[in-house]
């Protein structure tokens, strides 16, 4: 493992990170006001179930601080690659709970507005897991590289199918 320098966001970084925190707001915002706006119910249920993965993932990601090794008082920054827990099924499972807010929170409240941010907050949230892989390569090198190989970005259907795979 190489010491790597401290990430600074870039402006555009930081541009994106404010459109997602006021898309963020917006979207409670149609969802305290205007519920469910359209009157789908299924639609609803939908997104109750991914408010519920979006839980999941973000408690079964708490494994990162028991296991990487994190320094008191740094948050997300650890010293241990983490191929355990959550972390075998995908590599980035914060971010991924990420996309099935903005997601659930559009499929509740069904509400035009929410739904063009949890369209375009999605894809956001791709560009920052590519942005932090470049980093967590540079950290871990080879590493890192043959975690890539075993366990997939985001998709959790293929992560689960590749981590029982690997069990037998």
């Amino acid at each position: 493992m190489t010491e790597t320098k401290k990430y600074e966001m870039g402006t555009k970084d930081k541009v994106i990170a404010l459109y997602m925190l006021i898309g963020s707001i917006i979207q409670l915002f149609m969802l305290f006001f205007f519920g469910n706006w359209a009157g789908l119910d299924i639609i609803m249920y939908l997104g109750f179930v991914s408010l519920a993965i979006a839980a999941i993932l973000i408690l079964t990601s708490n494994v990162l601080k028991k296991e990487g090794g994190m320094e008191k008082g740094k948050s997300f920054i650890t010293t241990k690659l983490v191929e355990t827990g959550i972390y075998g099924v995908i590599r980035h499972p914060i971010y991924l709970s990420l996309v099935y807010v903005f997601i659930g929170f559009a499929l509740i409240s069904q509400h035009p507005v929410s739904v063009f941010f949890g369209l375009t907050m999605t894809p956001l949230c791709y560009y920052f897991m590519i942005e932090e892989e470049k980093l967590t390569i540079e950290k871990f090198g080879e590493e890192y590289i043959q975690y890539k190989e075993k366990v997939p970005r985001s998709n959790l259907l293929i992560g689960i199918w590749r981590s029982i795979r690997r069990k037998d």
